[in-house]
């Protein structure tokens, strides 16, 4: 198609949208209290672990003091691995919608899609035919700037699936 209103006149040509991906990272907010509290209890053990031993208090004084730093590593890395587990990475792409969570990856074409609703802190996809759902769940609060993206992206995908243009 070319207008040929006068020199210097480019033609017009429709040339299609490169087919982008979207990538979306729910994660949690840091475990700052968990890891406080840990850190808490190992400066505690510690410093009964040293008064123990330089003042000759009795075995149970020591035995508390190694418990009490035992539990604070253990509460500081059960939140690491908590934190890390409850992560969510969403693949959007032109054909297909990809989950990863908890080493699980759910796919699933757009034109499978049924339905789709929020169900408290998740997005929830059903299937046309029945077999099964892929959820995402939003690890922070429902207002989270990354997870209303994720919405979007998921309403603009499905209309350009079902044939729908923006107004």
């Amino acid at each position: 198609m070319q207008r040929a209103v006068g020199p210097g006149v480019e033609p017009l040509v429709s040339t299609p949208l490169p087919a982008r991906e979207a990538r979306f990272v729910l994660a949690p907010p840091p475990p700052v209290r968990a890891l406080a509290i840990s850190a808490g209890l190992v400066v505690v053990g510690v410093a009964l672990l040293v008064l123990t031993s330089a003042y000759g208090w009795p075995v149970g004084v020591l035995v508390l003091a190694v418990v009490l730093a035992v539990l604070g590593v253990a509460l500081a890395v059960a939140a690491l691995v908590l934190s890390r587990r409850i992560r969510s990475v969403v693949l959007s792409t032109p054909d297909a919608i990809t989950v990863e969570h908890a080493g699980d990856r759910r796919a699933l074409r757009w034109a499978e899609v049924d339905e789709v609703k929020v169900i408290g802190h998740r997005l929830v996809l059903t299937r046309k035919e029945g077999e099964g759902t892929v959820s995402v769940l939003n690890p922070r609060m429902r207002a989270n700037p990354t997870f209303l993206a994720l919405m979007s992206e998921v309403q603009q995908r499905l209309d350009a699936d079902r044939g729908y243009s923006p107004l």
